[in-house]
Parts: C-alpha cells; structure tokens; sequence
C-alpha cells in the first residue's frame, strides 16, 4: 500500500505524519515553525523525509492562507508570511526528490478530515471552524467546499467581532495564543494558551479578563456563521478542541446572548473535532487521494 508524507503548516508548529489511503496515520510528530524563512522551512521538511524509513509516494500538505489548490500557490495572509505569492507546491516537490505534492487550506483540510471519518461524517452541511494561532475554517454545502471567489471562503478570522480602543478587532486577534500573549506584554511573566486558561482559574484578574475576551469572541464568531448559514453542524478543531471545556463555556456566553436578544432558537450545534488537532492530516491527505484519482 502507498505511503504518504503529511505536514500541516501552523503558526506555532508544523505537525506531519505518514499515512496510507485507508487514512491510518502514524510515524506522527511536529517541529516549530521556523521564523527565517522557507528555506528554513524546507529543510525541516527534508529532515523529516529523510527520517521516514518507508518509500514515500506523495506529500499532502495543508497550509493556512488563501489556498489555490490548482496553482499550488497561497494567496492572502497568515501566520506564516513567507509562504504567500510563490509556486509552494514546486518548490516543496524540488526539495522532496520532485515528489506530488498537494495543498488545500487548513480548514478545509480540518473540514474534510471530519467528512471523511471523523464527527461530521455522514453529514452534507457543516462548518468547520479551527481555532489555533489565528482562526480558519471552511464551509461545505451539499458536501462540497466552498471555495469563493478569491479562494478565501472560510476564513472566519478576518471577521470583525468588537471594537477597542477605537478600533474594530477582528476574531483572530482573540485566540489563546493571541490573549496570552497579551498578558505577557502586561505583566512580563510568560505563558501560553493553556498557561492562561489556569491562571485564570486560579483566579489572576488579567487571566480572567483575556479569556472571557476569547470566550465572548467565540460566542460572537460562532453565532454569526449560524446565522448566515444555519448549517447542521459547527466543528471546532485546532489546538482548543482539545480542552473539554472550551465548548461548554461558549455555550454558556452563548446563552446569555440569546436571552438578551432572544435568538435562542439559532444556537448552533458545537462539537469539537474528533481527530483533535490531528484533523487538518487527514483532510490533507483525503484531499491528496482525491486529486491522484483525477
């Protein structure tokens, strides 16, 4: 059976996997991502090919940004700045002995993982949301993917949901990530997402504060879809679908707003991801199988 190399390019981490048309992933691990560049990218990416002990016959890559799938070029923005405008897929194949290579956007690789085996599975209209560094996602009508016109169907991060200090925020700018770092700036003392979270429940004023900014964003985000889509189901993936009490939370934000505004009846059905942060390597390579058959 053909074996395949997946990376799943994120702003913090580049996860990969090997994995086989029955969509069994193992040899699974990740790397930082590098900040220099793509050469530095390109040689973490050769690292890990070399690594593999098994003959790879294609790389399936999922990559934040406005993807064009046909071109192999990533447009818009993102994390990862220099990946943007330039022939990706080329440049990877030269690298990885002019290999295949695929690429789809990263939610709707994390869209399509859930479809293929995961908590959407059996479903025809869902929205896959993936929270991580920044906020992804992808919509899928009748069992497509929405593409768009610009190729940034999807991409619920750019979305405004408040305005401080003057000016409008966009969703993005209330991730963990984003929060925790805002702490550190305030306080000088380092954390992360998780980090956060328990600052917070031990009862650190600021930590309170920037995860109901990250509670109420989603709420906010996640209602507005619902509204404009009223879709069968939300999937939450990327990194926060794995704290079990994420979903809860925004439910209980949610809630407060439908009682305020009575639109309770368009609270949308939440489930996180059931590959966890694992979904966008098996949307990558669903989508790799997908075009060898074409």
């Amino acid at each position: 059976m053909d074996v395949y190399l997946i990376f799943d390019m994120g702003g913090t981490s580049v996860k990969y996997a090997c994995g086989d048309e029955e969509g069994c992933l193992k040899d699974t691990g990740s790397f930082p991502t590098p900040s220099d560049g793509l050469e530095a990218m390109l040689d973490e990416m050769r690292r890990v090919f070399d690594s593999v002990k098994e003959k790879i016959t294609g790389i399936a890559v999922s990559s934040p940004g406005a993807v064009d799938p046909v071109k192999g070029i990533v447009g818009g923005i993102s994390a990862i700045p220099y990946i943007h405008e330039i022939p990706l897929t080329e440049r990877i194949s030269r690298r990885l002995d002019g290999l295949p290579v695929t690429i789809e956007n990263d939610g709707n690789c994390s869209a399509l993982g859930e479809l293929w085996k995961g908590a959407a599975a059996g479903k025809r209209n869902i929205v896959s949301v993936v929270c991580g560094s920044g906020i992804g996602g992808s919509i899928v009508i009748n069992g497509t993917v929405c593409r768009g016109r610009t190729n940034n169907c999807g991409e619920f991060g750019n979305c405004l949901v408040n305005r401080a200090d003057g000016h409008y925020k966009t969703w993005s700018s209330y991730t963990m990530v984003k929060q925790a770092a805002k702490y550190t700036a305030a306080t000088g003392k380092k954390t992360d997402g998780k980090g956060l979270f328990v600052l917070a429940e031990g009862g650190d004023p600021l930590a309170l504060q920037l995860t109901e900014e990250f509670y109420e964003a989603m709420a906010v985000g996640l209602f507005s879809i619902q509204f404009t889509l009223d879709t069968e189901l939300i999937v939450l993936g990327g990194g926060i679908s794995e704290a079990t009490f994420v979903i809860p939370e925004i439910y209980k934000r949610m809630e407060k707003m439908a009682k305020e505004d009575r639109f309770g009846f368009l609270t949308p059905k939440i489930v996180p991801c059931r590959f966890g942060n694992k979904a966008n390597l098996y949307g990558a390579l669903f989508h790799h199988l997908q075009e060898m058959k074409q």
